[in-house]
């Protein structure tokens, strides 16, 4: 009898060894022996193992091979890595980059080209998911969704939470100031500034977050901002519209992002606790001559109230240089560039039309002022991010595509020098990942589908010819794109002759 069981037991230990997992394949991908990359709480632990798709998900993800049977592509991943698609949280996909209005007109065929690989372009640099900031219309969102080839889109909703007459509003002229930010919050302080038109129930913090949800939204997006440059003293939240858009917007499931970038909007926005600051601080107010490398005491003790409550963190580099790239002549002609712009709107950044912007805003200033002004904000702003990274605060990744009406902010591109401007700060390569994956699905409540390579996720992947743990590079050695279970070579995502 004893020995009766002995050789039960041993054949049935036998029989689990050799039962694999069974994957019955209608449309699948098997991706086998290469190296996973993920994580769930920011530590890394790579290992060789295999990641199988069914249409849109992940539903394998093992060191162990799986038994497959079925129709599937197999791809092998020898010598390659694999990490969940990107994430930039802060883009703007509306317009074209340098472009206002009446270029917009008068060269409709750029424009059309512009659009048509935009979405191409993120992808080539591995976005798989983009979240606009901005205001967005259904149409625009209709005619995205139309596209092809795309990343997956998010929004804030037809427009942020601005208070009224502030920024960004002030940037619209008066005459549909208030039509185009249907999102507006009304304050008593800009009661005579406001027609009667618009009845102040419709403007509450409880209204505006309502709609913003209706929309479609994932998050609200509002703003600090009192203004900068010949642009001063513009109306901002007051605590209360502020707490009240946080209340209202966790009511709704929605997370509260705000435009900051200032000292003084930062410590404004931490006593409060919102969700994400949008920006990091580069705006250090009376500190702004220290030397470069001396952080001064009230900004740590904002940057300690920030980790302390971990309120999400987004730096947002990019700003800086892409407007300090409109006095670069060398900036046009980058490779990386090329693959993602239409050659005939590159050609045109470089006429003396498309520099109006520069014109505008450095009119006064020389070459040389322009770039010492621009390294000391960007060496402050690297400060801050390290010393935030030193400590363990929340990074989240977002490039702001485009930040202003400038051709230095290109889709994709943009976001992939945010990455290497974040190395540069000192911040490490596995808090980089973390932040345009896992960090930026959690902050955003997308982590159900998004930020990891898991079962149940959404299969999208980047294969790497290069390992984003250890080099920075990476990030340009994209091999494939898998967006929503669909295999696509980097090369067929590059602007087309």
């Amino acid at each position: 009898m004893k020995n009766l069981l002995t050789i039960l037991l041993v054949t049935i230990l036998c029989s689990c060894q050799d039962t694999k997992e069974q994957l019955n394949l209608t449309e699948g991908v098997y991706i086998s022996n290469v190296t996973l990359i993920s994580t769930e709480d920011g530590t890394y632990s790579p290992y060789m193992g295999h990641l199988v798709v069914e249409k849109d998900q992940i539903v394998y993800v093992s060191k162990d091979e799986p038994s497959i049977s079925g129709t599937f592509e197999q791809i092998d991943g020898t010598g390659k890595f694999i990490i969940p698609g990107l994430i930039d949280s802060h883009v703007h996909i509306p317009g074209v980059q340098g472009m206002l209005p009446h270029h917009i007109e008068k060269y409709p065929e750029l424009a059309t080209e512009f659009k048509s690989q935009m979405p191409r372009s993120y992808l080539y640099y591995g976005f798989t998911s983009i979240i606009d900031l901005g205001g967005i219309s259904e149409e625009l969102i209709t005619s995205f969704s139309k596209q092809e080839i795309k990343p997956d889109l998010y929004h804030v909703g037809y427009s942020g939470a601005a208070v009224a007459n502030g920024y960004p509003m002030n940037f619209t002229p008066e005459e549909f100031r208030f039509d185009a930010v249907p999102n507006f919050i009304y304050m008593d302080s800009q009661a005579e500034n406001i027609p009667d038109t618009y009845d102040p129930a419709d403007h509450t913090p409880e209204a505006v977050v309502r709609r913003i949800k209706n929309s479609g939204a994932i998050a609200v997006k509002s703003y600090y901002e009192s203004g900068f440059g010949r642009m001063m003293g513009l109306p901002v939240p007051t605590k209360d519209i502020m707490k009240d858009l946080l209340t209202e917007a966790h009511s709704n499931g929605l997370v509260l992002t705000v435009h900051a970038n200032s000292l003084e909007a930062h410590s404004f926005l931490v006593d409060i606790g919102v969700d994400v600051i949008a920006h990091g601080i580069w705006n250090w107010g009376k500190y702004k001559d220290v030397p470069r490398d001396s952080l001064p005491l009230e900004i740590k003790r904002t940057l300690d109230l920030q980790i302390e409550k971990q309120i999400g963190y987004t730096p947002t580099l990019t700003v800086i240089e892409g407007e300090e790239a409109l006095v670069d002549t060398e900036f046009l002609d980058q490779p990386g560039l090329k693959k993602v712009v239409p050659k005939d709107l590159l050609e045109w950044y470089k006429t003396e039309e498309a520099q109006w912007f520069a014109k505008e805003i450095f009119s006064e200033l020389t070459v040389e002022e322009v770039h010492k002004i621009y390294s000391n904000v960007q060496a402050h702003a690297m400060l801050a991010l390290k010393y935030l990274s030193d400590h363990n605060g929340l990074i989240l990744f977002g490039s702001d595509t485009p930040s202003a009406p400038t051709y230095g902010n290109q889709p994709g591109h943009n976001g992939n020098w945010e990455l290497k401007l974040m190395k540069e700060a000192g911040v490490p390569l596995h808090k980089i990942l973390a932040s345009a994956t896992i960090n930026n699905a959690k902050a955003f409540h997308l982590d159900a589908s998004l930020g990891s390579l898991a079962i149940g996720k959404k299969a999208n992947i980047i294969m790497m010819a290069k390992n984003p743990l250890m080099d920075i590079e990476a990030y340009d050695a994209i091999v494939q794109v898998v967006i929503g279970g669909k295999v696509i070579k980097r090369e067929d995502l590059e602007v087309k002759e």
